[in-house]
């Protein structure tokens, strides 16, 4: 079993103690993909954003079975902060009845964390989240 990270201030019991799940320092194809679509959030600021996802690493992944948390540090000297906590989308699944929710979260404007959530009572499927894909996608409005 993998040595569990320390969370403090990031997760709370019981998923702290849940393992952590690689690739490290990698993101998954899914992740790579949704923070693809998520940059279209950003408008004028999209290759900032993408920057800051050129200069990050993966720290932690867990699997929470009905989703996903990832922990991203960015290299803050390659790139500038944004206002990023709480961009997200929908994006549809397959195994999944009703699809995800993806949502971002920063440190001080730099991508700290990307939260993937099903929604209801539904699950991945039982999908590795080395395995997840997505067929289509819904931005929010920009108002």
């Amino acid at each position: 079993m993998a040595d569990i990270p320390d969370r403090t201030g990031w997760l709370e019991e019981p998923l702290a103690s849940y393992p952590p799940v690689a690739p490290f320092p990698q993101l998954t194809h899914f992740e790579r993909r949704a923070l693809d679509v998520l940059a279209g959030l950003f408008g004028a600021e999209a290759d900032e954003f993408r920057r800051q996802i050129a200069a990050s690493r993966v720290t932690d992944r867990v699997d929470t079975v009905v989703g996903f948390y990832t922990r991203i540090e960015v290299d803050r000297a390659a790139s500038g902060p944004l206002p990023i906590t709480h961009k997200s989308a929908h994006f549809d699944v397959p195994g999944t009845r009703y699809g995800m929710s993806v949502t971002l979260w920063d440190d001080d404007g730099y991508l700290s964390t990307i939260e993937g959530v099903t929604y209801g009572e539904d699950s991945m499927g039982g999908q590795e989240l080395t395995d997840l894909d997505f067929t289509s996608f819904q931005l929010p409005e920009v108002r």
